[in-house]
């Protein structure tokens, strides 16, 4: 049996993120509850950390967050694909790879994470309605 695919999940509503993080771990997932900058960055700077296949953004975090976090993210761990959970009209410059409006069930959010860990590498980022 393969190890658990890593999620990060950022997020600074607490309700928000114990749901998520539930949600996800009941799917199989593997999830790192992040709350803010410092300890996202403290978290990339980790030795030995697991290989993280995915880190969920939450609508909560800042747009000024959001940019130096993804960023940050992408020079650490380019691989991962970064999925913004985003409510109602939301822009924002941050480089992300997938968009999801919160508004969706908690089956769709289960199904863009899969999407976008299984997906191969793409520098165009995936809207999901």
């Amino acid at each position: 049996m393969s190890p658990a695919k890593t999620v990060i999940t950022i997020s600074r509503d607490e309700p928000l993120q114990v749901t998520r993080t539930a949600l996800l771990s009941r799917a199989g997932y593997s999830v790192v509850a992040l709350t803010s900058d410092a300890e996202v960055m403290t978290y990339l700077a980790l030795k030995g950390r697991p290989v993280i296949n995915l880190i969920l953004m939450c609508h909560s975090v800042p747009e000024t967050s959001r940019v130096s976090l993804c960023k940050a993210i992408k020079r650490v761990i380019p691989s991962a694909p970064i999925l913004m959970l985003y409510n109602g009209y939301d822009p924002t410059l941050a480089e992300v790879d997938g968009r999801l409006e919160n508004v969706h069930s908690p089956q769709a959010l289960l199904d863009s994470v899969q999407l976008l860990i299984s997906k191969p590498d793409s520098s165009e980022a995936l809207k999901i309605p």
